[in-house]
């Protein structure tokens, strides 16, 4: 006799589609709200870096890391919905934000860096939460210049952390190449209070806005 219905290999089939598409659904849809993509500790209680997030999210990492103030690295363009949206949610959480615009590949104004590694060590700031786009090159950027500056990490082992977060030296060597010609800059302007002398490439869509 001939069985009707769905085949059992077929049943199969449709409960891994569905599930796939289940996973697909909470990856970009779901998560975001729940937390930023690419979160992770660099200095528990002090420090917290991630990619861009919702504003339901920042108000949950808010809440649970007792997050003071967040540096952005222009995850969205100046003036933007998504800009002005992060903006008006950071001061319904009572939050300070810092937005400083450099390229992607983290390139642009080594004064951002200096303006965000004080804000990063300043205790009265603490808890920070550092955030660009994807959460890889300016912010894995800014950690590598904070473990190498301040804890003496070096250069190699912070290089693997921001692999581990997902930046490509290969793909994108502007991240290496903005340390190797500016961290001892940066260092000293840190140290004195004193501004890098920088000028801005024509057409570079990057600068400081506290």
């Amino acid at each position: 006799m001939k069985r009707s219905g769905i085949s059992r290999t077929t049943t199969v089939a449709l409960i891994a589609g569905a599930a796939l598409a289940a996973g697909v659904v909470y990856a970009t849809a779901i998560a975001p709200e729940l937390e930023p993509r690419r979160f992770g500790t660099v200095v528990d209680g002090q420090i917290y870096r991630s990619g861009r997030t919702t504003p339901g999210g920042l108000a949950r990492v808010v809440e649970r890391y007792g997050i003071r103030t967040i540096v952005d690295f222009g995850a969205a363009p100046r003036g933007s919905p998504e800009d002005l949206r992060e903006q008006r949610t950071a001061e319904a959480l009572g939050v300070e934000r810092h937005r400083f615009f450099l390229e992607g590949d983290g390139r642009g104004d080594p004064n951002a860096y200096v303006e965000a590694l004080r804000i990063m060590t300043d205790r009265s700031k603490q808890p920070v939460l550092v955030h660009c786009a994807a959460g890889t090159e300016r912010t894995g950027c800014a950690i590598i210049l904070y473990r190498t500056l301040f804890e003496g990490q070096g250069f190699e082992r912070a290089m693997r952390e921001a692999e581990r977060f997902d930046h490509d030296p290969a793909d994108n060597p502007h991240v290496k190449g903005m340390i190797e010609s500016w961290s001892a800059q940066i260092a000293e302007a840190v140290r004195t209070g004193r501004r890098i002398p920088y000028v801005a490439p024509a057409g570079a869509n990057h600068s400081l806005d506290r």
